[in-house]
């Protein structure tokens, strides 16, 4: 299955060492998947930036359905990144999760779930779909000689899962993050120069939620 990036940033957040998706992984997954789209539409001709507002392009909507809703929400007009990114974070995951789930990459679980600090509330069915995403983004980081050679499509994975939040460590832990400080480096400034004002705004959004325990006003 080709995965998209938004689908990418979901399985990033799966530790395989405790076989299951960590609660502390789930509070920002939800600007994360939303910078996802939005670096999807850029790649596809759909959007563009000037580095504070962004706007539509075209008139062809995506196929899929969840970039899709992003899209349609850029017709009313240029939008700042950080009402993009942040402000319908928390509902972002939904369409995603569906997706996954009836692929069957994920299932999710029967009864209720109590609280967040139960964790997620899907299990994986496919291990070598968020094997495979999370291989990429090491592969990306600890053997590329020089970053900036990669396309965007390929440095967007990493930069978007890691920005910002030491929790991502299930795919990089922190030591390796501190081996490879230069290539990650390297890697944001490739994803500015392509995306201005995108990164800053989900590291805003992050930062501002983790103040909350999270979540939004």
């Amino acid at each position: 299955m080709d995965l998209t990036l938004p689908q990418q940033i979901y399985l990033c957040a799966y530790a395989f060492t405790k076989n299951k998706f960590p609660a502390t992984l789930l509070q920002f997954r939800g600007q994360r998947v939303r910078a996802a789209a939005l670096t999807e539409l850029v790649l596809a001709g759909q959007a563009e930036t000037d580095g504070r507002r962004v706007r539509v392009l075209g008139d062809q909507s995506p196929t899929d359905p969840f970039l899709a809703s992003v899209w349609e929400e850029l017709h009313a007009g240029p939008k700042k990144w950080m009402a993009l990114v942040h402000n319908t974070a928390h509902k972002a995951e939904k369409p995603v999760e569906n997706q996954l789930a009836v692929a069957g990459i994920i299932k999710k679980k029967a009864g209720r779930t109590l609280s967040l600090l139960g964790g997620s509330k899907v299990v994986l069915r496919r291990e070598e779909e968020a094997r495979s995403v999370q291989q990429a983004l090491r592969t990306r980081v600890t053997t590329t000689p020089d970053p900036s050679t990669l396309p965007l499509a390929q440095v967007a994975l990493p930069v978007i899962a890691l920005e910002s939040d030491a929790t991502m460590g299930v795919v990089l832990n922190r030591s390796e993050r501190r081996e490879h400080k230069d290539t990650l480096e390297e890697l944001a400034r490739k994803f500015d120069r392509e995306i201005p004002g995108l990164r800053k705004a989900l590291s805003n959004s992050v930062l501002s939620s983790r103040a909350v325990g999270g979540g939004w006003s």
